[in-house]
């Protein structure tokens, strides 16, 4: 898998039928001005969740230092060329990994976020998928993919069946119960560079689409990153304004959703974990409904707890100037979110009514679907990195890393050929230039879309 095809992985959440969508960020290893790989094999190295940590080996230790000591002093680790060996690398495609970040729940386009009357509850509910999105970083490992080439491509879908919501805000009903299936839409494309280099930062668009229940979510996909102290920090870059759910049959009601900052902890022991510290904030202008959530700071002694506090209030689009929870006037306060977002999450209501809002515990990864390998075309995901793929599963590192670097080379040269010849890359998904952050499907986009 790649970039696109990895981070399709969905947040397609469901209580006991698997379901979820994350991203993975790229850690670059070394730069331009100095090129020696660190070959030390990482294979086996712990990089999962906090509660799965074990003590390192002494060799993946050793790796790690080496890492760091190639990121001092570091500010724009993007800008990095990375030629990563295979070893390193998890065998998915990076574009799936981004739409695992800003992919689809069960709950957001099964019951639905537009499914409420009350502007309120629809607000609630873009809170539930928001949280439910970050199954990946406690469920899953904090691993490298592949890098994204230009133009490449990733289309998926899910299948899901309607199911009721009970007092707690969980999936209720089993899949023999179901009533209706529901059936969300997925495109990705790497549509943009910087520099010369052909795959660094990847700046990619993505779209998703529940048509039964008349909800979408675009955006770009674009990080920057930088190294303080022990920790890597990853946020959104200046072409990442955020995820747009819009819900059609509420007039078009819009919400932006931004990306807060995360630090990928545990490099002394080898024992990679994510942590949040930092604000995100959704906004809807047409019902006038404001949320902020802040990510609590972790303490730098002790364990991390993962806390976080929210707060859904009114406010004036016009005079939009709140951005801290201490200056959200009480009068305004529609709701309270308090929890960890690795655990449970409640929201509580001025009359003191608390509800579980999500209990990410019960919640697992649903599959995505894809054609068959033979139906696949060319730029496709899967396709581009099959050997690589292939390789990586065999354990043959040394063929996997000669492969990986022989596409990303004749990606080098493609863009050569285009700039002596004066061309200029066409993505085949989006148009370009993307204003607002919002990409916009092209006439052959939407044709794919209607033979998913």
């Amino acid at each position: 898998m790649t970039k696109i095809e990895d981070r399709q992985e969905s947040t397609f959440a469901v209580k006991s039928s698997k379901a979820a969508l994350t991203k993975s960020d790229d850690i670059m290893i070394h730069s331009m001005k100095d090129t020696d790989v660190v070959s030390v094999d990482l294979k086996n190295a712990q990089t999962g969740p906090v509660a799965e940590k074990a003590e390192a080996q002494p060799n993946q230790v050793m790796v790690m230092f080496g890492l760091l000591r190639k990121l001092i002093g570091v500010k724009d680790i993007l800008a990095l060329q990375a030629y990563i060996i295979a070893c390193y690398l998890i065998s998915t495609c990076g574009k799936p990994r981004i739409l695992e970040l800003h992919g689809p729940t069960r709950y957001f386009f099964n019951v639905s976020m537009a499914d409420p009357d009350e502007p309120l509850e629809r607000m609630v509910n873009v809170l539930h998928w928001w949280f439910s999105k970050d199954l990946k970083y406690i469920s899953g490992k904090l691993i490298k993919p592949y890098n994204s080439i230009l133009g490449e491509t990733f289309k998926c879908w899910w299948d899901v069946s309607q199911e009721e919501i009970d007092s707690t805000g969980q999936a209720s009903l089993t899949a023999s119960e179901s009533k209706e299936t529901i059936r969300v839409k997925c495109l990705n494309e790497q549509v943009s560079v910087n520099k010369q280099i052909s795959h660094h930062p990847p700046v990619s668009g993505f779209y998703y689409t529940c048509e039964q229940k008349g909800v979408e979510a675009r955006g770009i996909d674009h990080i920057s990153a930088r190294f303080s102290g022990t920790s890597f920090k990853v946020g959104p870059g200046d072409q990442n304004l955020g995820i747009f759910v819009r819900m059609l049959n509420r007039d078009n009601e819009e919400y932006q959703l931004t990306h807060p900052w995360a630090s990928v902890n545990g490099w002394l022991k080898a024992s990679l974990y994510a942590t949040i510290s930092d604000n995100c904030y959704m906004t809807c202008p047409k019902s006038k409904l404001k949320a902020i959530v802040e990510y609590k700071d972790e303490k730098w002694i002790g364990k991390p707890k993962f806390e976080l506090r929210g707060l859904i209030f009114t406010y004036d689009p016009n005079n939009d100037t709140i951005n801290k929870l201490k200056n959200v006037p009480s009068a305004d306060v529609l709701a309270t979110i308090e929890g960890s977002w690795r655990t449970q999450i409640h929201v509580i209501y001025p009359d003191g009514r608390k509800r579980l809002l999500i209990d990410l515990t019960e919640l697992e990864v649903m599959p995505k679907q894809v054609k068959p390998m033979e139906e696949q075309e060319e730029m496709e995901s899967r396709r581009i990195w099959k050997d690589v793929t292939e390789s990586i599963l065999a354990k043959d590192f040394n063929q996997a890393t000669k492969v990986k670097h022989a596409l990303e080379e004749a990606q080098r040269a493609k863009a050569a050929d285009r700039k002596s010849n004066g061309e200029e890359f066409v993505p085949q998904l989006f148009k370009l230039p993307v204003e607002g952050g919002k990409p916009e499907l092209t006439e052959q986009a939407r044709e794919i879309l209607k033979s998913l």
